[in-house]
């Protein structure tokens, strides 16, 4: 509620500065006609905040309650808790940026922070996203590696292991996010009277073929290639499981199937539509025309992200399921449901899947 009065009192009370003020402290940009309507489109100034609202809204006290269950309720740290964690953490500092970006957009995307505000705020999507993403793929390679060769990648599989991976993908994060920190990205418009944040990009900032190869690289390390390794993954978890003989396993396949099912719909729901839209966004632009609006919005659907993640929690991570029905009180009306939990659904600890190694697999659950 403190945010939405924040929000309105902004967007509507807030006395607007003069252009001549603007222009004294920002650097001018002239826009073509193709930008000029793209700023102005609804979809940038409608769509976009309500998006963002939603995102707050559910993604905020779903991701803190996780943050607080992963890291004082959980018995033993594992590395799928470790990775949980991380996207947490990553989930609520994004969030807690977006009522200045509706503010930005429902006051048709004019920004009235300060600078360093917006240099934040963008860094922080473009962590978030960038965080998720690996994450993501830390996991299903964990999950690869733990239900299809859980004896040979024992030692890989721990939580140390998963800490240092965690630092390796914010440093990576921070090194991508460098030219957000360096440069400037406020530019006022003088057709609108506002000033952008982020939407239009001075011509000292990704000029030339420097600033194809930013992106492109981005294209290709964030999106193309994590595609390729959540699909080989999950597909090899399910096959391996639809193999294996332990009944353990066999319980536990319903839940993996649904896991599977969430990941491919955060990812065709967040992920893909950008990844369709950006490359022919880069050409339509070359050729003097613009569907920025629609990028800008495939952009807002990345956001979406924050809300499928509490539900990868839950169905990824045994202790924070045990967790959960410990604080509701159902732990104790369904100890068969708790009783299954210790037993065999955490997927990182599931044994082979083959028919001549059951009875490691069995040792390696007891375990």
């Amino acid at each position: 509620m403190l945010t939405f009065l924040f929000v309105f009192f902004v967007c509507y009370f807030r006395p607007t500065n003069s252009s001549s003020t603007k222009m004294s402290n920002l650097e001018v940009a002239v826009v073509d006609n193709a930008t000029v309507d793209a700023l102005i489109s609804p979809l940038m100034t409608v769509a976009l905040p309500v998006i963002y609202i939603t995102v707050f809204v559910i993604s905020t006290p779903c991701n803190l309650i996780a943050l607080v269950l992963l890291c004082g309720l959980t018995k033993r740290a594992s590395p799928t808790v470790i990775y949980s964690i991380n996207l947490c953490l990553s989930d609520l500092l994004y969030s807690i940026t977006l009522p200045l970006q509706v503010v930005y957009h429902l006051r048709r995307n004019d920004w009235i922070f300060h600078r360093m505000t917006c240099r934040i705020s963008t860094a922080a999507f473009y962590c978030n996203m960038t965080c998720s993403i690996l994450t993501t793929c830390a996991i299903a390679l964990e999950r690869y590696c733990g239900v299809v060769h859980p004896l040979k990648t024992r030692h890989l599989r721990s939580t140390r292991k998963a800490i240092l991976i965690c630092l390796l993908i914010w440093a990576v994060m921070l090194v991508f996010q460098l030219p957000f920190f360096m440069h400037d990205f406020t530019l006022f418009i003088p057709q609108l009277n506002v000033t952008t944040c982020f939407d239009v990009f001075p011509k000292k900032v990704f000029e030339g073929w420097k600033g194809y190869l930013y992106f492109v690289s981005i294209y290709l390390l964030f999106y193309v290639l994590p595609m390729i390794i959540l699909i080989a993954c999950y597909c090899a978890v399910a096959h391996a499981l639809r193999q294996t003989l332990d009944a353990g396993v066999q319980r536990s396949h319903k839940r993996t199937q649904t896991l599977v099912i969430v990941a491919a719909l955060c990812f065709i729901t967040c992920y893909l539509p950008n990844m369709i839209i950006q490359p022919i966004h880069m050409v339509y632009r070359s050729k003097g025309h613009s569907i920025y609006a629609y990028y800008k919005l495939t952009l807002g659907l990345n956001s979406l992200n924050c809300c499928f993640d509490p539900f990868v929690y839950y169905l990824a991570s045994r202790e924070l399921r045990q967790a959960l029905w410990r604080v509701l009180g159902w732990g104790k009306c369904c100890p068969n449901y708790m009783g299954e939990e210790t037993a065999a659904s955490n997927l990182s600890e599931l044994p082979t899947t083959t028919r001549g190694n059951q009875n490691d697999s069995r040792a390696l659950i007891s375990q």
